[in-house]
């Protein structure tokens, strides 16, 4: 067997490392709250995003996300959610 033939065995485990690492990045930090200043209410507020939707949005290229749980909810459920801008794009 040549070591040619594992060229592209090496590549393909590489691609999947890399693949893995930033998966594991997007759901690690989305899944952490965060504060942020409610822009209703000019209050702090804790936020947590729907890590398997920040990470499905991440491999799209896409950078919305949603939140999961807000401590200005149940009574501020159905804001806006500007508070989003708030944090980093990158996830």
């Amino acid at each position: 067997m040549s070591i040619l033939y594992l060229i592209p065995v090496w590549f393909i485990l590489a691609l999947v490392i890399t693949v893995s690492w930033s998966v594991s990045r997007a759901y690690r930090r989305s899944r952490r709250p965060q504060t942020v200043i409610c822009p209703e209410t000019n209050d702090l507020a804790t936020i947590q995003l729907n890590a398997r939707d920040a990470v499905a949005m991440h491999l799209m290229g896409n950078p919305a996300r949603k939140i999961e749980l807000c401590t200005r909810w149940p009574d501020r459920q159905g804001c806006a959610k500007e508070c989003l801008a708030q944090l980093p794009h990158a996830v």
